[in-house]
């Protein structure tokens, strides 16, 4: 890593009187987004998988899901975040078809040895790159789309699915697949700052609840005592071997199921710039006519497939599911109290009536279920052969927030969703 980047180092008092040191989010190393991969020998292919082969059809009920290109330098920890997804998918509709479509991209690895690694059995192999043109073609196969979940690199504008320009922006083609989701259907996007532009853009464009952050986004590993923890807030030994609170029969953790990603606790601060303010869970955004009608059910839908610490139900009980949320919007720390301080501060602030709790240190953004009042302010590059936003140079033009309610009011939004599961 470089020592330019390195200086960015992430030290930010919460308001629990925690300080948190965590790695630089995923796109630390967004550089290598314009430079060609001189690491990765294997050839420019992507493949379509599923864990579910048995009469596979583009006519069933569908849930795609994207781990993104690890870009040549990384693991295969994006795959795996992907499969433990697609394993709730397939426990949780055993009658839907679960699929994954991607080109890795991890080092030492064809993307083929990467699907057989662990034990997803390709439907095609093609001899391309995954660009978003490519991805598009795949998706519009799909008649009945469930949701679309991805794992990987993001920035505010864009997803990055294979290599060299191969990223996915809310590019007016993919309006297409407004009719391919069925009722219920959801996205989340999970990478680094994907809420303050894409989910809002890619909500609007296909008309149901997305997700994304608004800080960067980090792995979190199972540990022995049934919880997820980011790296830094639990050592290695005490990692779990086997996944026995997620399936009835243990799993063991080198077959991809231990992994999931969530949101730092922290304001992001690496490869754009520096941002003052942000949250610490995946906000969803329902910024379409009649949201009401469907926000919460998406948003409860996405809960039930969420990797926390239960095996997945369909309809959980309230008490599982409301576990799940608290799981989802609260984090971990090496400070033991610090997720139960977050669950009692939501809980306090419902009781009261006026929904004002903050968990995210420093400062939190406001946002409601179409947007967050946050713009992101970049310096642009304006040469023949470059253009875009400048690394580096990116801040947040904000509302100010004096009582923030953004926490409590997703909490709510998901307590209502779980009456219309």
């Amino acid at each position: 890593m470089k020592k330019s980047m390195m200086a960015l180092g992430l030290i930010v008092a919460s308001i629990f009187n925690t300080s948190a040191f965590e790695p630089f989010p995923m796109d630390q190393n967004a550089a290598q987004w314009d430079k060609s991969d001189s690491i990765r020998k294997w050839g420019d292919d992507y493949i379509v998988g599923t864990i579910t082969p048995q009469n596979f059809s583009y006519d069933k009920v569908t849930h795609i899901l994207v781990p993104g290109s690890a870009m040549g330098d990384e693991s295969d920890q994006f795959f795996q975040s992907t499969l433990l997804r697609a394993k709730f998918y397939k426990k949780l509709y055993p009658q839907h078809q679960v699929v994954i479509i991607s080109q890795p991209d991890v080092i030492k690895s064809s993307q083929e040895e990467v699907f057989e690694r662990f034990s997803v059995p390709m439907i095609e192999t093609v001899g391309d790159k995954l660009t978003a043109g490519q991805l598009l073609k795949q998706m519009l196969k799909f008649k009945k789309i469930a949701s679309f979940d991805f794992y990987g690199h993001s920035s505010p504008w864009a997803l990055r699915l294979g290599k060299k320009d191969a990223s996915m922006y809310a590019s007016n083609g993919f309006a297409q697949l407004k009719d391919r989701f069925i009722d219920g259907a959801y996205a989340t996007l999970n990478g680094c700052n994907g809420g303050f532009e894409l989910a809002p853009a890619f909500s609007k464009m296909w008309g149901i609840p997305v997700s994304g952050a608004l800080t960067g986004s980090l792995f979190e590993r199972l540990q022995a005592d049934g919880k997820w923890y980011k790296k830094p807030d639990r050592t290695r030994s005490e990692w779990a071997v086997e996944n026995t609170f997620n399936f009835e029969e243990p799993a063991h953790c080198y077959q991809g199921n231990c992994w999931r990603m969530k949101p730092q606790r922290n304001n992001y601060s690496a490869y754009w710039g520096r941002f003052d303010a942000g949250l610490s869970f995946y906000k969803f955004f329902c910024n379409y006519p009649g949201a009401e009608k469907s926000c919460a059910k998406g948003m409860a839908k996405s809960i039930v497939s969420y990797p926390a610490v239960t095996t997945p139900q369909a309809k959980p009980s309230w008490e599982v599911y409301e576990a799940k949320v608290f799981d989802h919007l609260c984090s971990t720390s090496k400070d033991p109290d610090y997720f139960n301080r977050c669950v009692e501060g939501i809980k306090a602030a419902v009781a009261k009536g006026d929904n004002v709790f903050q968990a995210h240190p420093g400062k939190a953004l406001h946002c409601d279920f179409n947007k967050c009042y946050a713009n992101i302010k970049c310096e642009q590059y304006r040469g023949i052969f470059r253009s875009g936003p400048k690394g580096g140079s990116c801040r947040l033009e904000r509302t100010k927030v004096e009582k923030p309610t953004t926490l409590v009011r997703e909490y709510l939004a998901y307590k209502k969703g779980y009456e219309q599961l």
